[in-house]
């Protein structure tokens, strides 16, 4: 093969190459990125997650049969979330069908027909949010709390997970059972 075929082949390889890079270049859609932006990092099936304070002392952990993380929220279908009093002790035990996390604050939003048992007292109601900074349980919902001796309802709740308190809000209707 002569001097002058090579340099041409060489040319011609050159040409296609740079060809397509500027291809690729100019028109990124013709190599679609399948995940996007809003694609989760992370993607898990019966996940775990635990939140810690400033001491080392277990605030929460939630379980979800998938969780998705993103950037700035992971979301959990399916989840149990265990509040612990500033001891290490299990206060409540909520069971809802979503979880909304929000990665960097700690804090939660639960979402669905919520069931939450704790030692004294179990509840129900539509909506919870925790605020991992105040360490409070709330809801503007219709709230049914059941004990063994009474049922109140009422709307609106705050349930301190450190003293394991729970306080109705508004329009509270306290049934007594007789025994």
């Amino acid at each position: 093969m002569s001097r002058a075929a090579q340099a041409l082949g060489l040319l011609v390889t050159l040409g296609a190459i740079g060809g397509l890079f500027w291809l690729w270049a100019t028109m990124p859609n013709l190599w679609p990125d399948t995940l996007g932006p809003d694609a989760p990092a992370i993607s898990a099936e019966r996940a775990h997650i635990l939140r810690y304070d400033d001491h080392g002392k277990k605030l929460w952990e939630l379980e979800g049969r998938t969780i998705t993380v993103h950037e700035d929220v992971s979301v959990a279908e399916e989840v149990t979330v265990r509040f612990f009093e500033s001891d290490g002790t299990e206060t409540l035990t909520v069971r809802a069908p979503q979880a909304r996390l929000h990665n960097r604050s700690g804090d939660i939003e639960l979402l669905g027909e919520i069931s939450a048992v704790g030692r004294e007292f179990s509840f129900v109601t539509e909506n919870l949010s925790w605020d991992n900074q105040k360490k409070v349980l709330t809801t503007s919902s219709f709230v049914r709390i059941e004990r063994e001796e009474f049922t109140l309802t009422g709307r609106g709740l705050e349930y301190f997970s450190e003293t394991g308190r729970a306080t109705i809000l508004n329009d509270a209707r306290l049934i007594l059972r007789r025994k």
